[in-house]
């Protein structure tokens, strides 16, 4: 993956690994209505692959708790989450960048529908309930996702986020993908991002992304 910010041009990796586990559900006896809880949390890095040991640049963290329910087609969910964020040891002797304090609490209000078949659209806004002074608390999510239908012999996926945060102006992350399904859970495709950066030790830095991506979701 390509990324360029303030003129430095990168060759990056980036990995993700996550996982959730429920901890609550409950169904009515004609699945229309649904209400679930659940745990997660994810490890998210970035690795210069220009370097010869491919270090790591950067990693953050975000653990939370969830609430959902679900009525036919449409779903709201409440999430209450802490993220933190490092720099990579080699990153910074190379650099001599200074890390910044990115720990944070926050809640996250979404509301989600399904207007036609296929069709995930999301949107809702989130506040800070704890972070460094200098933070701004206020922010907003909102985006969409397509799948072609189960079944089909070839499946197809698209999707666009958008995130904005009081903290930046209100300037807008936008990250985008195009793909296919190569077997069950397992995706390959074209990710684009532009906007403040999505690491978050740069996050007051913009970045523009470009690459592939290989996810699989068990």
């Amino acid at each position: 993956m390509s990324a360029r910010r303030d003129s430095l041009r990168d060759g990056i990796a980036l990995a993700d690994v996550g996982d959730r586990l429920g901890f609550w559900i409950r169904r009515d006896p004609g699945g229309k209505v649904e209400y679930a809880g659940a745990i997660h949390g994810g490890a998210f890095s970035r690795f210069d692959l220009g370097g010869p040991d491919q270090a790591l640049i950067e990693v953050h963290y975000r653990i939370g708790a969830l609430l959902r329910a679900r009525f036919g087609a449409v779903a709201a969910r409440a999430e209450l989450y802490h993220v933190s964020s490092h720099l990579g040891d080699e990153f910074l002797l190379d650099t001599g960048a200074r890390p910044i304090s990115t720990s944070r609490e926050g809640l996250e209000l979404m509301l989600q529908g399904s207007p036609a078949s296929g069709l995930t659209v999301y949107g809702g806004p989130g506040v800070l309930l704890r972070a460094t002074t200098d933070f701004e608390p206020l922010s907003l999510r909102a985006g969409a996702a397509w799948e072609s239908a189960p079944g089909a012999r070839a499946r197809f996926h698209a999707s666009v986020d958008y995130f904005g945060w009081a903290e930046l102006g209100w300037e807008p992350a936008i990250a985008a993908e195009l793909g296919a399904g190569l077997a069950r859970g397992t995706r390959v495709g074209l990710l684009l991002g532009f906007g403040p950066s999505r690491a978050e030790q740069f996050l007051r830095q913009s970045e523009r992304l470009i690459g592939l991506s290989v996810s699989h979701v068990r």
